[in-house]
């Protein structure tokens, strides 16, 4: 397990890479975001098109399910989550320099970070059909979608970080990852996000999660170089 961990952390973990990496993630979101100094041009007739698609294909059952999905994405449910998992990792595993990060990240990445775009763009939400659940604000990018990367993503790097063997990491991406693709499609059936607020809310997210994932590797590096110094 320490041996697949540290060829992660070669090939993928570097901060210079992960920072490239949050660079290259974020073209995404650029290009929507010339899109909509242009109204949006094709890209809204696209929203509407498999917005469309998706309202059509509405039912009892599906709206059921979605609705409890996109539930999982929604503030007071990710800020549960982020305070347990914080508590958990720092006085139960006793890494206090995770916890913090893994705090840090989701409250600015998908709090602040997201809030202060929203409030830039000022895009409104879809009006064309009805919202299956109540959502204020604006519509790009899209909260849920930015805010399922950052959490569920740095969920995932704490169980492989805190593992001692591969089955619970494994368990936990093929649970997490598909959640994530589940949480942004939600907010396009359910009717409040057009596809375009949820790819760029992933753009970002995965963006904002890779630059911080720099970060923290940046900061342990420092540590160990400090580490080496003192010896």
């Amino acid at each position: 397990m320490e041996k697949a961990k540290q060829f992660l952390i070669d090939t993928f973990g570097t901060p210079k890479r992960l920072f490239i990496l949050g660079l290259i993630f974020t073209i995404p979101f650029l290009f929507l975001v010339w899109m909509s100094f242009n109204d949006w041009g094709f890209i809204g007739t696209l929203d509407d098109m498999i917005g469309r698609e998706f309202y059509e294909e509405r039912r009892p059952w599906l709206n059921v399910f979605f609705i409890v999905s996109t539930r999982m994405g929604d503030v007071w449910f990710v800020a549960l989550l982020t305070t347990i998992i914080f508590l958990l990792v720092f006085f139960y595993f006793k890494n206090r320099r995770l916890a913090i990060w893994y705090a840090l990240t989701v409250a600015m990445g998908a709090g602040v970070l997201n809030q202060l775009l929203k409030f830039f763009f000022q895009r409104p939400r879809p009006s064309a059909f009805e919202h299956l659940v109540v959502q204020h604000g604006f519509s790009f990018p899209s909260g849920h979608a930015m805010g399922s990367v950052i959490t569920y993503g740095a969920l995932l790097f704490l169980i492989i970080r805190l593992s001692s063997n591969w089955k619970l990491p494994l368990i936990s991406a093929v649970v997490l990852i598909p959640l994530i693709g589940l949480i942004g499609i939600s907010r396009i059936y359910v009717g409040v996000h057009y596809p375009s607020d949820v790819i760029g809310g992933y753009s970002l997210g995965l963006a904002t999660l890779s630059i911080s994932l720099g970060l923290y590797s940046l900061s342990l590096k420092r540590r160990e170089v400090r580490k080496g110094d003192q010896v």
